[in-house]
């Protein structure tokens, strides 16, 4: 810069300041009234949009996907492309060069023009450095996997009983049955886990002895700790889930339903049964830890065809003829070939096994 432009450069600032305005209070109340915008706006988002809670941190849990805020994901884009053993140089180099570049920028640009086209060199520079943060933003957002979906542990019971469904079924289904009817044990074929939705052993068990034993383990029975202070996946939190869905099995007598265990005078009042709606669910419920995966006796109650047709002393149930049914006959504990009472520990209430008479007397249809 010649004096003739130091000269002109001075008359300008010389008007630009007369021009100008006071720091305070002008521009210092100017960027309050911003800053106060700034504020407002960021209450707003988080009370009207609010932020999403991902669940507690599970150090047993290798789906989970750590990704920084976006702000950041350049960052986090840029550290994929340096292997595993110069990653700490390259995370210390890039910081290196950040420092020195801003700390001697005024020492590499001594350029007394302020217009970027005046600056070539340092806009074309800059401009690059801004397209190479948003490329490497982008190639974050697009190649780093989906977050798999969180299983919502808390709320109320109808939400704990839910997320408690998703967690058994995966990690309890395979050894229990989708419906805790037991399942055959892998590596011993013909032996089956204990049935866990049998009325009896809802009853007498408790929450804390349910959270125990999945929290535990039973080793001697070869289930292992699915807690993870004992090695395992499973939260606290995602074991009382869990427990409260299989608690949900049993329904007290005072709040079963038409058709269920219990209101067994809405049974009477069914004068025209059918399979799926009234005679399905006792089956399930009653039948289907011994006759269902496991098929004890070669006898299923998973469907209909099962009923009718499966089994070693098939056929037990004779359509229109429920008297001379083995099923019903073994249901009233009159001992047949295929059997005595069943269920054998605990029998089916009367208005239950007339329900089923009914039934079979009406011709045993699938409808």
């Amino acid at each position: 810069m010649n004096e003739e432009e130091k000269k002109r450069y001075k008359e300008r600032y010389k008007e630009k300041k007369a021009d100008g305005e006071m720091f305070f209070p002008d521009t210092i109340a100017k960027d309050a009234v911003v800053s106060l915008g700034i504020f407002i706006l960021l209450v707003l988002l988080a009370t009207l949009l609010g932020v999403p809670k991902e669940p507690p941190a599970n150090p047993a849990d290798a789906t989970y996907i750590p990704r920084p805020e976006w702000y950041f994901l350049w960052a986090f884009q840029l550290l994929k492309y340096f292997p595993g053993q110069i990653e700490g140089l390259a995370i210390v180099g890039l910081g290196l060069v950040i420092f020195v570049g801003l700390f001697g920028l005024p020492f590499f640009d001594r350029n007394p023009k302020r217009h970027p086209r005046n600056r070539p060199i340092a806009t074309v520079v800059m401009l690059l450095i801004v397209a190479g943060i948003g490329f490497l933003t982008i190639q974050a957002v697009v190649t780093t996997p989906k977050q798999a979906e969180a299983v919502n542990v808390g709320g109320n019971l109808a939400a704990r009983v839910e997320a408690g469904g998703k967690l058994y079924q995966q990690y309890c289904a395979e050894c229990h049955g989708e419906n805790g009817e037991g399942a055959e044990i892998k590596n011993q074929p013909g032996e089956f886990t204990n049935p866990l939705n049998d009325e009896d052993f809802l009853i007498t068990h408790t929450s804390d002895a349910l959270f125990n034993v999945i929290d535990y383990g039973w080793q001697s029975l070869g289930m292992s700790p699915f807690g993870l202070k004992y090695g395992g996946a499973l939260t606290d939190q995602d074991i009382r889930a869990i427990v409260a869905f299989v608690q949900s099995w049993y329904v007290p007598p005072e709040a079963a339903g038409a058709g269920g265990e219990a209101d067994v005078a809405a049974l009477a009042a069914i004068t025209n049964p059918t399979f799926a709606k009234d005679l399905k669910p006792i089956l399930d419920k009653r039948c289907a830890s011994c006759h269902g995966t496991r098929k004890k006796g070669g006898y299923s109650v998973a469907d209909y065809n099962s009923v009718m047709t499966s089994g070693e002393h098939a056929p037990v149930i004779v359509a229109g003829d429920a008297a001379n049914s083995k099923l019903v006959q073994m249901l009233r504990g009159i001992k047949t070939d295929a059997g005595g009472q069943m269920p054998p520990s605990r029998p089916l209430k009367e208005e239950q096994i007339q329900l089923i008479e009914r039934w079979v007397n009406q011709g045993a249809q699938n409808n």
